[in-house]
């Protein structure tokens, strides 16, 4: 393993991640589904579809949440802290600029748009699992945000950062691509560049 400082490095979700962030929260929801398939797919199709229909259809499921925890890349250079977005959006700040290492929140997701009863009461404690799960610790301190555009821009021009995007006041769920990252690959990056952030 290289030292970081190298070169650019990219982190994605592991699967360990994603069942952390995408799959355990909904795993009564999945079961649910499974089960209902199960007995349509006995009624309607014997034994033959009842297997073949919930386990399509929760592989369906599965890989759709591995593709949503995968929606976020974490680039991290000499330069600072790159966070990719869904859509090509980037936001990014230098290393100097980080200001604190602090809990982010993740809101729930969307409205709860099953029935009433018990339904209603299951997706809606799958969305709180969810914003639980995705809460972790991440960083804040003064950035850039580049539309897709921009960031085309920026990668045509090198490695070098161009200042190109709108500077705000940041901040980056690092706990979305990865849940522990204090402790491992990402963390020593930060003790390499900021050790003062990570110093009790």
């Amino acid at each position: 393993m290289t030292l970081p400082g190298n070169g650019p490095e990219e982190f994605r979700a592991s699967w360990r991640q994603t069942w952390h962030t995408h799959i355990k929260p909904f795993l009564v929801s999945n079961i649910l589904i499974a089960l209902v398939t199960w007995v349509l797919g006995y009624v309607f199709g014997g034994p033959v579809l009842s297997v073949l229909l919930p386990v399509g259809l929760v592989g369906l499921v599965t890989l759709l949440q591995r593709g949503a925890s995968r929606g976020y890349v974490l680039r991290l250079s000499a330069n600072g802290v790159e966070f990719l977005r869904r859509h090509g959006v980037v936001v990014r700040m230098k290393w100097a600029d980080i200001q604190a290492i602090t809990v982010l929140t993740q809101g729930r997701t969307g409205i709860v748009i099953a029935p009433t009863g018990a339904a209603r009461s299951i997706v809606a404690a799958d969305s709180a699992a969810f914003a639980a799960a995705n809460t972790g610790y991440g960083i804040v301190g003064v950035g850039e945000v580049l539309t897709p555009l921009q960031a085309a821009q920026q990668r045509r021009a090198g490695p070098a950062w161009q200042p190109a995007g709108t500077v705000r006041e940041a901040s980056l769920r690092l706990a979305a691509v990865d849940h522990d990252w204090r402790t491992g690959r990402i963390g020593e990056w930060f003790r390499v560049y900021r050790p003062d952030l990570l110093t009790p």
